[in-house]
């Protein structure tokens, strides 16, 4: 199977290296190149994250295991700022990544700033699954590492992480293709795993064993012609 530490870093060392290669497109703008190889190496880090809590999993509070789970919740937190300009750059619209960029700072600022506000702050009382009124950790799951991240605000951070990154690409102008695309791997990453292997939410939502390599293989050069616009290529 795929769940385990030498594949989580098998697939952190072949995000690096698809994070070089995307970066090295010298057809693209400097700024393209740069959020896209960028979307790639936050995935890859992801992967890191886990190879590394495979050791010290169920440890939860103290020593490595805290400072994974610590760094797993900005990984998270972050994951607006890094896949939305990355997003952006399939638009036809030439300000697309601009304000992309500034939108997923600003978004990724509150989900970091939600980490430090008092975790039993949470919308309409709810238990926002695997972010929320949690004590920091990673698991051992049924099958894979899993997530118990703090934050207050957990729908709130949850959602946007996952689904507003995504649903922002329809935003841009003729981006249609790369935002559906990452839209439906946000619902296949966090539900089907839970549908399919009867495991929380935590774990489902670091199942990216499963989803790691075809989203991140959306960035690189050689998936241009996929996703970006006809009428672009056709200028091109």
């Amino acid at each position: 199977m795929c769940f385990s530490a030498n594949m989580s870093l098998g697939l952190g060392v072949a995000g690096l290296i698809a994070s070089s290669i995307t970066y090295l497109d010298k057809n693209e703008p400097f700024w393209v190149r740069v959020a896209r190889a960028y979307a790639i190496f936050h995935f890859s880090l992801m992967e890191l994250i886990q190879y590394f809590a495979y050791p010290v999993a169920d440890q939860c509070g103290y020593g490595t295991n805290l400072l994974l789970s610590e760094l797993s919740t900005y990984h998270i937190s972050l994951q607006a700022f890094a896949i939305m300009p990355a997003l952006a750059t399939y638009s036809t619209d030439a300000n697309a990544l601009k304000k992309a960029t500034w939108v997923g700072g600003i978004l990724s600022g509150l989900f970091i700033i939600c980490s430090f506000l008092p975790k039993e702050w949470q919308l309409f009382g709810l238990d926002a699954n695997f972010i929320g009124d949690k004590v920091a950790c990673l698991f051992m799951g049924i099958y894979h590492i899993g997530y118990a991240i703090p934050s207050a605000f957990g729908l709130f951070v949850t959602h946007g992480s996952l689904f507003g990154l995504a649903l922002s690409g329809f935003v841009w102008k003729n981006n249609w293709r790369i935002a559906s695309y990452h839209f439906v791997m946000a619902i296949f990453t966090l539900f089907v795993p839970q549908w399919f292997f009867g495991v929380s939410t935590g774990e489902a939502a670091a199942m990216y064993c499963f989803y790691s390599i075809p989203i991140t293989a959306s960035f690189m050069p050689i998936f241009k012609g996929i996703f970006t616009p006809k009428r672009e290529l056709a200028l091109g």
